[in-house]
């Protein structure tokens, strides 16, 4: 009898110590989630980062609507406050807004493009995990940080993607034309494009222009006198439209050109015309995708932009869904464990099924490619995601 009175006292000690250590943790809890967002809100890439911030800030809404994340340390939810910073697409300024970020106490960072590779000495030195999105260099993620991932595809992914889908095409290509661009990210570009395309069996020619070029024909007739049958180059809009203009003039007729980049700022693109029709382009968020959520934005963007939303949209709103699954299994807001917990992020985002390797970049097979055909963004690659059938060889010129 004593014992079952001790055991009784035992458990209610036990649970009045709980239910003190849950108030104090929800007294002491802060009023909201520091999370930095470091984009392109002005400056060359300021469309792209509208579109990206579109997406962060309408993801940040429908969690904080349902009261915000769950913190267990504090046993309860508490809303996100995203603290923003724009890096301008200039490394230099990456740095100190990311200094900046770090002085406002943010538990994680998302950013894009210039958000790396410079800047990823501060996030290391801070311990602040940092999720890069809109960024394609695996230069900064053979480095050895531990503090940055990445939730976009790389350009080795890319140069491998577009390696097997050239190759599956019937005939494949027989040379393909690399338009290097003169600064590193169109250098690492065709680096792995390059070794890809000999594992895949088909020959390369490098040809290189610089960027924001006024006259690319030399790069072109140089392609053309190799024989190429082919093009693929990572390429601002500016250099991208110049290309496809400039090949038509100069008679240049590959059977398929492959761009990334350019061709996903659609509005410009379609005052090519016809002659902007059967170019390639990666996209890693299409309105065709089944993911869960897709639907949800598609409609969204649609009644607010009177558009299809583009990529960045669902970069940016998956960059929020990954952070805040972090956030929610580390059960706290400390740095560190924020960080453990997003090296093992496995789970499915608006862009899809997200993991990342022991490096920091995401696990991905194959980068999505699309055609644009009539001047509408279909999706043709990978097979398991395609909607219709690549147009190849793309017709002539001439023919358009």
């Amino acid at each position: 009898m004593l014992k079952q009175s001790y055991k009784i006292i035992f458990t209610a000690v036990v649970a009045v110590m709980l239910l003190l250590q849950a108030v104090y943790g929800q007294q002491n809890a802060p009023k909201t989630i520091k999370i930095g967002a470091m984009y392109d809100i002005t400056g060359p890439l300021a469309t792209s980062g509208e579109r990206f911030g579109w997406g962060l800030h309408k993801a940040v809404d429908k969690i904080n609507k349902n009261g915000g994340i769950f913190i267990k340390e504090y046993n309860k939810k508490i809303p996100i406050e995203l603290v923003e910073a724009d890096h301008q697409a200039k490394e230099d300024r990456a740095v100190t807004q990311a200094e900046f970020l770090n002085d406002q106490g943010v538990v994680a960072l998302i950013g894009t493009t210039s958000v790396l590779p410079t800047a990823a000495s501060v996030y290391e030195k801070n311990h602040l995990p940092t999720l890069a999105s809109v960024s394609s260099m695996d230069a900064p993620f053979i480095m050895g940080y531990k503090y940055i991932f990445s939730n976009f595809t790389k350009f080795s992914d890319i140069g491998k993607s577009g390696a097997v889908f050239f190759k599956s095409l019937s005939p494949k290509p027989s040379k393909v034309a690399l338009f290097e661009v003169q600064y590193d990210p169109g250098i690492e570009a065709c680096k792995y494009a390059e070794q890809e395309m000999k594992a895949a069996g088909i020959d390369t020619v490098r040809v290189k222009f610089t960027w924001l070029t006024k006259d690319m024909s030399s790069a072109i007739l140089e392609a053309k006198k190799a024989g190429a049958d082919a093009v693929y180059s990572f390429a601002i809009l500016p250099d991208a439209m110049l290309m496809i203009k400039q090949m038509k003039e100069l008679d240049f007729n590959p059977k398929a050109v492959l761009i990334s980049e350019g061709p996903t700022n659609r509005g410009p693109w379609k005052s090519l015309r016809k002659d902007g029709d059967f170019v390639y382009t990666f996209n890693g968020f299409h309105s065709s995708l089944k993911y869960p959520g897709v639907k949800e934005i598609v409609a969204m963007y649609k009644a607010e932009k009177k558009e299809e939303p583009y990529e960045t949209v669902g970069c940016g709103w998956s960059s929020v869904q990954i952070v805040a699954d972090a956030i929610t299994r580390a059960g706290s807001l400390d740095r560190n464990k924020i960080r453990d917990a997003m090296a093992t992020t496995n789970m499915m985002t608006v862009t899809g099924p997200v993991k990342f390797r022991p490096n920091g970049t995401m696990d991905i097979k194959y980068a999505s490619i699309v055609q644009i055909q009539n001047g509408v963004e279909v999706l043709v690659f990978p097979n398991n995601l395609k909607q219709k059938k690549a147009v190849y060889p793309a017709p002539l010129w001439k023919q358009r």
